[in-house]
Order: structure tokens, then C-alpha cells, then sequence
């Protein structure tokens, strides 16, 4: 397979990948095929093209990016924005208010208080039409469901097909990882084995390690049905969950108090206080008071 493209060539995916968003790796490996004009067996890694087109966009923040299906392994890529806010920058098709709505809805998402990364449609509803009332007048509820329906189809948002929870879509887990790492570091799980984000799967409780539902069955696989945590090795019972519709596993947050990061998890999860508090609540209210001031 060639190893450099001519400016037609790399145009002619860029633009591609910015017309299909979110697509697998297997669509991405058919598109190059095509422009290359080469047969499948000619082109083992599709990491050089990846390099190329990073190292010709990084000028103007854009990079490919992408991330495993947490569920299944399959990689989803993406053409994303960079900056720390691309949230702002990459949903330009929205208004001033949707995007208001949108940031809300994704932070809710990830700070959600039991570490489930997902919120019930009547909570998502909730948020959403609360949140929007303070800028551009109340939705109704059947406009805030098609404007959730709307994040959904453009891949920032996505709902859980059996019951119905609003989590976050390949778009938001691909483009919004400097959003996440700047404003709501203490939010973020790897898995331990892949090291990519995890929103579900199980935590061990020992070392507060998280490992995907797809890295977990590779582990079992390896070592007749049992899973053991791959950074202290201990056995991870099934019931430490989260994900939609789990008990979920809240996520360790320093108290004023100075309480460390597995203890608070474990009293957590035990049902006992541990002086935090809500961190949905924090964020959603942090993140209106910042949006207020831009707008004044």
C-alpha cells in the first residue's frame, strides 16, 4: 500500500470523514481501499494514512481519533476538534440554546452519581427542558424528546435499547476526551487491561481498577471462566457493576475532609456517608453559572 497521498487523495478522505462523523473501522478500511484503488490484501495497517491526515490537520485542531465499543471491541473512529471545548466548536448545526441543553445533558451524563454514566429519560427530560427554560423559554416535553433525539442521531448522545437510559454516544467518548480531562478529571475511569475510557463494566474493589464487559470476557477467556483484576491480580465478584440499569460503583471524590480515593468508594458503595457532595448537582449548577456569564 502506498505510504504517502497526493493532496487530492487525503482531501478526498478528509472530507469523507467529516461527512460520516462516527464510522467503523471496517467502512474507514473500504474508503481508503477506494481512493487507493487497492484490494484488501494489500493493506495491512491503516495507522500511516491515520498519521498522515493528523499530521497535515493538526494546524487547524482536527485529529482522527478513535475508541472500541466497549461491549463488542469494535473500533469507531472519528474525525474530531482538539480543543478543550469542542463541545462549543464541533456542534456548530446547533443554537446558542441547544448547545446549552447539550453540554448539560453530557456533563449529567458522566457525573451521574452512582458512576453509571447514564441517566433515565425521564431524568435526561428533566434536565433538559429545566436547563433550557433558563435561556430560551421552556421546552415542552415532546421538544426536548426530539432534541434528544436529535444528539442521538448526530452521535453525541445515545439511549440503552432495552431500557431506555440516555448515555453518552461514540461522538461525545471520541471528541470530548480534553473536554473531560480538563473539566472532570476525577470523573474519568480506564479500563485497567485496554487503558481506553470505560463507561461500563466492573470495578475491583480491591484496587478501584475498571475493566471493560469486552476486556473482562477476553480475561475470562484466558483463564477458564475466572476474572481477575489485571493490576493486583485479585478475583472481581460480578456484582460490582456499572453501567445503564446497574447498582453502579460512585465515583471516588477527595472530600474537604481529605477522604482518600478507595476508601470513599468503598464506604460508598457500603451505603455509608462520605461527606461528598452530589456531584451532578455540582456540575450542572457550576456549568449554568459559567454559561450565564457568557452570555452576559
Amino acid at each position: 500500500m502506498p505510504m504517502a497521498m497526493d493532496d487530492t487523495e487525503q482531501q478526498m478522505l478528509v472530507q469523507w470523514c467529516m461527512a460520516a462523523q462516527v464510522f467503523t473501522e471496517s467502512e474507514f478500511r473500504q474508503v481508503i481501499q477506494r481512493t487507493y484503488n487497492t484490494e484488501e490484501e494489500e493493506m495491512e495497517e491503516i495507522q500511516p494514512v491515520v498519521e498522515q491526515i493528523n499530521s497535515s490537520m493538526g494546524a487547524f485542531s482536527l485529529e482522527l481519533r478513535s475508541c472500541m465499543d466497549q461491549t463488542t471491541g469494535t473500533r469507531r473512529w472519528a474525525l474530531v476538534n482538539t480543543n478543550a471545548d469542542a463541545i462549543s466548536t464541533g456542534a456548530t448545526p446547533y443554537s446558542a440554546s441547544e448547545l446549552v441543553t447539550l453540554k448539560t445533558l453530557v456533563v449529567g451524563v458522566f457525573t451521574e452519581k452512582m458512576g453509571n454514566y447514564s441517566l433515565s429519560l425521564h431524568d435526561a427530560l428533566r434536565i433538559a427542558t429545566k436547563r433550557n427554560g433558563t435561556v430560551a423559554g421552556t421546552l415542552t416535553r415532546a421538544e426536548t424528546e426530539s432534541l434528544i433525539r436529535k444528539f442521538c442521531s448526530d452521535g453525541w448522545l445515545a439511549t440503552d435499547s432495552d431500557d431506555g437510559y440516555v448515555v453518552l454516544g461514540d461522538r461525545s467518548i471520541i471528541e470530548l476526551q480534553s473536554f473531560f480531562n480538563v473539566g472532570f478529571a476525577d470523573y474519568i475511569r480506564l479500563c485497567s487491561l485496554c487503558k481506553e475510557m470505560a463507561t461500563l463494566g466492573i470495578v475491583c474493589m480491591e484496587c478501584m481498577e475498571a475493566v471493560h464487559p469486552y476486556c473482562a470476557n477476553r480475561l475470562m477467556s484466558a483463564s477458564a471462566g475466572q476474572l481477575s483484576c489485571p493490576a493486583c491480580n485479585k478475583h472481581i465478584p460480578q456484582l460490582n457493576k456499572f453501567g445503564p440499569g446497574e447498582r453502579g460503583v460512585p465515583h471516588a471524590l477527595e472530600s474537604v475532609a481529605g477522604s482518600v480515593r478507595g476508601e470513599s468508594v468503598a464506604a460508598s458503595v457500603r451505603g455509608e456517608s462520605v461527606g461528598v457532595e452530589e456531584p451532578a448537582t455540582q456540575s450542572i449548577k457550576r456549568l449554568c453559572i459559567e454559561d450565564s456569564s457568557d452570555e452576559e
